[in-house]
């Protein structure tokens, strides 16, 4: 009987402090309803008669002809089915998902696509957005591209308390195109749960800040990361990178992993991330380092820069608590502290994932 008591005491502690950096995702809810929304149009007004608030019907036509025609504007209080199309979002919008709002990705066989898609558009705040991916009803086997939030090339963009689950590839994704990198990227209170690929991706951002996140489950295709930094090229960077108070839990791979290697090539490129309060508890390896990746810079510029970690901790790994990986020769700083892991902080210069030399690496069990 004393078993039991523990036992059911333990998992209230476990589950009573799981989330710890996202306690309430809709924090400030009724202030910014009051505040920013009380002219805006509620969508549920382009749905058609007799719609059904079940999440069972296709509304994407309805509802993308609500956005394109608002700036301001309220979704539904209930669950949408949206198609393959997903919705494409303009410049200078204000969305408020209310507290039973939800977009749920209709299963389709598309290699890419994004519920909610940001392409190459400016000033845009969504709050409180609620999404569900396909994953588990994916008409096909192939891509891992299937995005809950998609941004490419687009700027001055806050999400605010969301929660993305499910999707066939990212979680989040932020990146650019046609050489153009996004900027000014503010999201926080987020909570990404079995999404397939990563929960977010990083792959070309200057000025981006991610704060109170929770990373779970994610699972089905590599990298099978919480958060992956991983830059499409040479022609993107990743500069100016904040990370504060991230909880990545059971995550296929890694809690998070800095592989900026794709960024070494014809242009001199420099990385700079922050990371700061960042815990793992059971994704497979808690955090992993791979600078410049296991190949030859060819005769291009050695990529530069800084990447450091403060207040990281990490438990329950099958792998390592923390773990790089041999790459070519950078000139990268990497500052780690690894005091909570109950070993000496360690600073890192050149081959900076390699802590020891530069024929070694080390692996934190």
């Amino acid at each position: 009987m004393k078993k039991v008591i523990l036992l059911f005491f333990g998992l209230i502690y476990f589950y009573g402090n799981c989330q710890y950096y996202v306690k309430d995702r809709f924090s400030g809810y009724s202030a910014v309803k009051s505040g920013y929304f009380k002219t805006a149009k509620d969508l549920t007004v382009y749905l058609p008669k007799g719609y059904s608030d079940k999440g069972d019907k296709d509304y994407t036509d309805f509802i993308q002809k609500g956005l394109n025609e608002n700036s301001t504007l309220i979704m539904p209080d209930f669950p949408v089915l949206v198609n393959e199309n997903g919705l494409t979002l303009k410049s200078n919008q204000k969305i408020l998902f209310q507290k039973n709002s939800k977009l749920i990705m209709k299963p389709n066989a598309k290699d890419r696509n994004g519920i909610l898609n940001l392409f190459n558009i400016q000033n845009v705040d969504i709050y409180y957005p609620s999404l569900i991916g396909d994953k588990h009803k994916h008409l096909s086997t192939t891509g891992e591209w299937g995005m809950g939030i998609y941004i490419l090339s687009s700027s001055n963009i806050n999400i605010i308390g969301s929660s993305i689950e499910s999707t066939w590839g990212d979680g989040i994704c932020i990146g650019g195109r046609n050489g153009i990198n996004s900027s000014g990227i503010t999201i926080k209170n987020v909570i990404l749960k079995d999404n397939r690929r990563n929960g977010l991706t990083i792959g070309g951002v200057t000025n981006l800040v991610l704060e109170n996140a929770y990373i779970a489950n994610t699972s089905g295709t590599n990298p099978q990361a919480g958060i992956d930094i991983e830059p499409d090229s040479n022609a993107y960077d990743v500069k100016n990178v904040k990370l504060n108070n991230i909880e990545t839990v059971n995550n296929g791979n890694y809690g998070i992993i800095i592989s900026p290697g794709n960024m070494v090539g014809k242009q001199q490129k420099a990385i700079s991330v922050a990371i700061n309060n960042f815990k793992d508890n059971g994704s497979k390896i808690g955090f992993g380092m791979a600078v410049t990746r296991d190949k030859p810079n060819a005769g291009f510029p050695q990529l530069n820069g800084n990447i450091s970690v403060s207040n990281f901790s990490s438990q329950n790994n099958a792998t390592a608590k923390f773990r790089s990986f041999k790459g070519a020769s950078h000139q990268v700083n990497v500052n780690m502290d690894f005091g909570k892991l109950g070993a000496a902080s360690k600073n890192a210069n050149s081959f900076g994932q390699k802590f020891k030399s530069n024929d070694e690496t080390i692996t934190l069990k």
